[in-house]
């Protein structure tokens, strides 16, 4: 028989190093739990410094208590902490941080260094650490508080190490992790230095409403409704945006529970269904929302991370936090609406007594406005649509206008048409269907012009500079949010090369001062947005007259839904028998439907 292998009490340093997976999963979660010992110590302001995405360095200076040099050797023991003393104070947990694991568990695997000083001390003390293991410990100058620093994360877990993203993608999640620490304690003053280059810096003082607008610009902060409502042990407090600036992720979603920033199914659960009815389903709305609860009616300590956590009444936050919201909505609801057309009330039942607000809505839809009716027949026939919405530009102002021919049935085909076309219809703002000698062509507008765009910028046929620079007189302010600006803000000197300048003009905006000619049409902020979700390593990089080509043509082309004028129509067609490959757009989707005389009475049993 095999004897059995004995059992044995781990050391301290694979102890640590095991709760590390738990706790520092990447640079980001090493600034989360350094900034919340911070907010814990009563700092206002926090300095994050990070280098290389944060594995080089991930440093977090504050202006707290400090700590004095005995504290300083017990705060790196496991389970060492001032914010628990008994048992029963798991039960109201009223501070960010209460483990005592993050120090040692981050010292495991870095090289480390933590210096402190108390408000009181001449000089503060500081020691190091390489994987776990004390190196040196002395005293130094040091301006009041604390400044933890690590180099070189996972040096000595190698395998850890090969599971971070690129260095864009984790500067990204660092970013992030600031922004919600900074709306968590808007009173408290948050910088952000990446690569020794300032992204965030943000003052003491301010109101959740200004810290909105600082990190997602105007646009967002303007459309905010506020929130308010409270129950027995709890309150609730914020924001949340007019359904316009729904988008289809819910990374505009921020949840503090007790100053914590949170993704707890119940809460997003919760704020789905304070929207419901508001939105389509496949859109979230944004949401700045501070819950406030004794702390005995809630549990955070069910995960390390302290992301999840467990309520004591349920059903009662539940619907406190989707009223609130729906009562904010109902009570702006101006411009936007709820039910659909198919939804709603028959016009001969009357309302009885108070009318409900909800009567008035539909589902929120892109805001278009109507356009005069225009012929949409270029030869034999002229076809009258209804009216419909003009949401984008015409295709080409300056290509000569083109006289459609009466609608006598005898009259000559227009030489300006392609050989082999007889003429062209729009259909439902959509489509155009093309009558040819050999049978009928049915197109998508906006996919075929977008793929003819995409084949006069790309770098294989055409210079994308070739019509010039377009310098602007009055540069034209981007809004992103700051992790946006963030990602974007190293590609820039990259952009000068393709004729594009622009540059950082606060955390949540950048100034666009010129564009090639060519990209006239480009709906810039979309085009930033796309930019900063690509990232900004070396691959991105070398792609760049791509996406610059796939973005242009993508917010450059016609639109579904939008009128186009005799002119218009018979560019689109000359470009659809001019350019080859014109089979498919960028995406890969048809352009084309094509269905021959044969086919069409073989179809119809003729």
């Amino acid at each position: 028989m095999r004897t059995p292998p004995p059992i044995r009490v781990l050391s301290d340093q694979v102890a640590n190093q095991i709760a590390a997976g738990e706790v520092v999963e990447r640079p980001a979660a090493v600034v989360k739990e350094l900034a919340e010992n911070s907010l814990d110590a009563g700092a206002t302001r926090i300095t994050v410094r990070i280098a290389d995405g944060g594995r080089r360095l991930v440093e977090v200076e504050d202006d707290g208590h400090g700590m004095a040099p005995d504290d300083l050797h017990t705060a790196l023991l496991r389970h060492a902490t001032s914010k628990l003393v008994t048992a029963d104070d798991l039960f109201r947990i009223a501070t960010l941080g209460f483990r005592g694991e993050a120090l040692p568990s981050i010292a495991a695997v870095s090289e480390f260094a933590l210096a402190s000083r108390p408000h009181a001390a001449e000089a503060g003390w500081v020691m190091h650490q390489a994987g776990g293991e004390l190196t040196t410990s002395e005293p130094m100058a040091m301006a009041a508080g604390t400044r933890v620093s690590v180099h070189n994360l996972f040096w000595n877990v190698p395998a850890r190490l090969k599971f971070l993203k690129a260095e864009s993608a984790e500067t990204g999640h660092v970013t992030d992790q600031v922004i919600r620490l900074a709306l968590s304690h808007p009173g408290i003053a948050f910088r952000l230095e990446c690569d020794a280059r300032t992204v965030l810096d943000l003052p003491a003082g301010e109101t959740l409403l200004t810290r909105v607008r600082a990190l997602f610009g105007r646009a967002l902060s303007d459309s905010l409704l506020a929130i308010a409502a409270s129950a027995e042990g709890m309150e609730l407090t914020g924001f949340v945006a007019h359904p316009r600036e729904a988008k289809p992720t819910s990374k505009r979603q921020f949840i503090f529970l007790n100053g914590r920033f949170v993704r707890d199914k119940l809460l997003l659960a919760a704020v789905r269904e304070g929207f419901k009815g508001f939105l389509e389903p496949r859109l979230h709305g944004a949401v700045f929302l501070h819950l406030d609860l004794e702390p005995a009616l809630v549990d955070v300590n069910v995960h390390p991370t302290k992301s999840e956590v467990r309520f004591r009444k349920e059903g009662e936050v539940f619907v406190v936090v989707s009223k609130a919201i729906q009562r904010a909505l109902a009570a702006n609801s101006g411009g936007f609406g709820l039910l659909r057309d198919d939804e709603r009330p028959a016009p001969s039942a009357p309302h009885l007594g108070t009318a409900s607000p909800v009567y008035d809505r539909t589902v929120i839809k892109p805001v278009i406005a109507p356009a005069p009716v225009t012929p949409q027949v270029i030869t034999q026939e002229r076809y009258l649509p209804p009216v419909a919405p003009q949401v984008a530009p015409r295709i080409s102002e300056s290509h000569a206008p083109y006289q459609a021919a009466s609608p006598i049935t005898s009259a000559p085909v227009p030489t300006a048409l392609p050989p082999g076309v007889t003429r062209v219809i729009q259909l439902h703002d959509m489509f155009l269907l093309i009558e040819t000698t050999t049978g009928v062509r049915l197109v998508d507008q906006h996919a075929l012009h977008e793929k003819a765009l995409f084949l006069t910028l790309d770098p294989a046929r055409t210079d994308l500079l070739r019509a010039g620079v377009q310098p602007l007189l009055v540069p034209r302010p981007i809004e992103l949010n700051a992790a946006e600006v963030a990602a974007v803000a190293p590609l820039l000197p990259e952009l000068t090369a393709f004729g594009i300048e622009a540059e950082v003009f606060g955390p949540s905006q950048l100034l666009l001062r010129a564009h090639p000619a060519a990209l006239k049409r480009t709906n810039w902020q979309a085009f930033f947005s796309g930019l900063a979700e690509s990232g900004s390593g070396p691959k991105a990089i070398a792609g760049l007259r791509e996406r610059i080509a796939h973005s242009a043509s993508c917010h450059g082309a016609v639109k579904a839904g939008q009128v186009l004028g005799d002119s218009e129509q018979l560019e689109l067609v000359r470009l659809l028998y001019e350019l080859e490959h014109m089979e498919h757009c960028p995406h890969g989707r048809p352009t084309t439907l094509d269905l021959s005389w044969v086919e069409l009475a073989k179809r119809f049993q003729r």
